[in-house]
């Protein structure tokens, strides 16, 4: 049996920095001994960080590093990750993209952000930090008006952004400026992404979702195309409970101490409702989107050519099929190293597998999804 108490301190995303110097050593050899220790990748890190930053930005940043190599502090905060992407002196938008997904575990940049759009273009052009932020400081005010969220829910508008814009369109920095002066372009940018909001909820009728009032009724859509009401309420219960198959859930009280454990993933009612609603500043986080996932992953034979079919009696194809799905929707990959929620899922996982490998592969979705939501009112009462 797994120790509840093993998931309840944050992992430390300093692993996934040592994980990407390692597998991108070529680049940094130069600075790195070929067996580097994180004192010697913490000491190219802050000397990296001098020649790039700000006197007053390279001592913000070289204490946050530090914290993170002591393990004082389990990650950075946004800044910082931007930071990080030009003191790794990485080549390209899709280099910080990787890193972000496969390494550090965090939401890949988002174009729907201006302030990201920035970033990502300013990566693309191989700008400085200093050119980069000169561009950010023009536009400050325009970052701090944009909306919580996009003026509609359609999909799609960020990734042809992407591809139209950045990697198409901008290939200087006076295309840059050329964008972003154009007033018309700025209607396109929020907070939050539709990306995700709409993965999360693909099983509700998106506009009784977005415009509706706290105590509406919304529905949600079966896999038969029909539509079943049901109050958010419940829907909030199915969905953060792990509800499934049968009356059994987690009690809001053991959904609230969840919620201090695993801060991005569980949230409270109200927090919820903000979320629906599109007045919640934070995105929807990766693991929040795994509970939702788990239940929706299709297990019948005459389903396997879905893209969410699963064959969970496979590790490496569950490993394999929510990481496609999760970097589709913007999410990073699984990466028990940098998540203690990931590590929770995989281990579980692992041992349901090892208990009950004979089971068809609908029962055993069934097993572990109640062997997880027990895990989780172990950890919720420790």
């Amino acid at each position: 049996m797994l120790n509840p108490s093993d998931y309840t301190s944050p992992q430390n995303i300093w692993n996934g920095i040592s994980h990407y110097a390692q597998d991108h050593f070529d680049k940094y050899q130069d600075h790195l001994p070929a067996s580097f220790t994180d004192d010697d990748l913490l000491k190219a890190l802050k000397k990296s960080a001098d020649k790039r930053l700000l006197p007053k930005e390279y001592d913000t940043f070289r204490k946050a590093v530090t914290a993170l190599r002591n393990g004082t502090a389990a990650t950075l905060k946004h800044e910082n990750l931007y930071r990080l992407c030009f003191v790794l002196n990485l080549d390209s938008d899709s280099e910080a993209q990787s890193l972000f997904s496969y390494y550090l575990h965090c939401n890949e940049l988002s174009a729907r952000s201006l302030d990201e759009f920035i970033i990502l273009s300013s990566l693309k052009l191989q700008l400085s930090w200093e050119e980069t932020c000169k561009i950010r400081r023009k536009y400050h005010e325009q970052i701090q008006e944009q909306p919580i969220s996009p003026s509609n829910l359609c999909e799609g508008q960020t990734a042809k952004i992407y591809q139209q814009i950045i990697h198409d369109k901008i290939q200087t920095i006076n295309d840059l400026w050329d964008f972003l002066n154009a007033p018309e372009n700025m209607n396109f940018f929020a907070t939050t992404r539709n990306t995700q909001y709409l993965a999360l909820f693909d099983d509700v009728e998106l506009e009784i979702l977005y415009n509706g009032n706290y105590e509406q009724i919304i529905r949600l859509v079966t896999n038969y195309g029909n539509l079943e009401k049901e109050p958010i309420l419940e829907y909030y219960h199915s969905l953060f409970g792990l509800q499934w198959g049968d009356n059994d859930r987690l009690t809001d009280k053991e959904i609230s101490s969840l919620s201090s454990i695993f801060e991005n993933v569980f949230m409270n009612y109200n927090n919820f409702l903000l979320l629906v609603q599109r007045k919640r500043l934070t995105d929807i986080s990766s693991g929040t989107f795994m509970l939702s996932l788990l239940k929706k992953l299709l297990t019948e034979d005459s389903e396997k050519d879905n893209d969410f079919y699963m064959n969970f009696l496979e590790e490496d194809e569950f490993i394999e099929i929510c990481d496609d799905i999760r970097i589709a929707f913007g999410f990073p990959t699984l990466n028990p190293e940098c998540d203690n929620f990931d590590r929770l899922l995989l281990d579980v996982y692992q041992e349901t597998l090892k208990e009950h490998s004979d089971l068809s592969n609908c029962d055993f979705q069934n097993v572990y999804i109640h062997s997880l939501r027990n895990y989780l009112r172990l950890i919720a009462n420790l």
